[in-house]
Parts: C-alpha cells; sequence; structure tokens
C-alpha cells in the first residue's frame, strides 16, 4: 500500500510541477508559486492531506477561472488531489517519518 501512495503522489507532484513551470515564465505570480511548492510538497509526502485539499481548490478554481486550454490536467490533478487528501501519505513519505503510520481496522 505505502509504494502504491508513492507512486500516486509522484504522479500528482509531476502533474502540478509540470503546469507550475510551463506558466511561471510567462506569468509569474503566487498562484503558480503556491503550485510549485504543492508539487515538491506531494513529492515529498509533507503535509499530504493538506496540500491535497489545497490542489483540489486550486484545480477547481482553475478548471472554472482559469485557462481552458490545460482543462484535462486541470481534471486529473483534481482527481489525484481528492484521492491523497482522503488516503494520505503512506509510509514512504515526511508524514510517514513524521507522524508514524496508523492502521485502520475494520
Amino acid at each position: 500500500m505505502g509504494f502504491a501512495l508513492l507512486l500516486l503522489r509522484i504522479a500528482a507532484g509531476i502533474l502540478l510541477l509540470s503546469n507550475g513551470c510551463s506558466e511561471i515564465l510567462r506569468n509569474p505570480n503566487a498562484i503558480l508559486l503556491i503550485r510549485l511548492f504543492l508539487g515538491l510538497g506531494m513529492c515529498f509526502g509533507f503535509l499530504t492531506s493538506f496540500l491535497g485539499i489545497v490542489s483540489v481548490v486550486l484545480s477547481l478554481w482553475a478548471l472554472f477561472w482559469g485557462s481552458a486550454s490545460l482543462s484535462l490536467v486541470q481534471v486529473g490533478t483534481l482527481i489525484l488531489g481528492v484521492a491523497i487528501a482522503i488516503l494520505g501519505g503512506g509510509a514512504y513519505s515526511v508524514d510517514g517519518l513524521l507522524f508514524g503510520r496508523r492502521r485502520v481496522i475494520l
């Protein structure tokens, strides 16, 4: 389970980083810097659930009020952000090292 969450976090981080890096050269503003921070935080698993929620909010904002040319990227980031916000960082993350593993027994 930890390795799958690592791959999920890396996929979301790469989407956020690629979107932020491609746009920051044309229009450097605070939202793009936040996307870069989100991408790095997702890749390393730092404050994973919080960053997942922030990425969902930013993706919804960009989907409805941002540029329409990257709408597929925004939908992908939205879906990955929801999954990461629900599942958390996993065992191979900074959150896992700082806060320990949590097991839910059903």
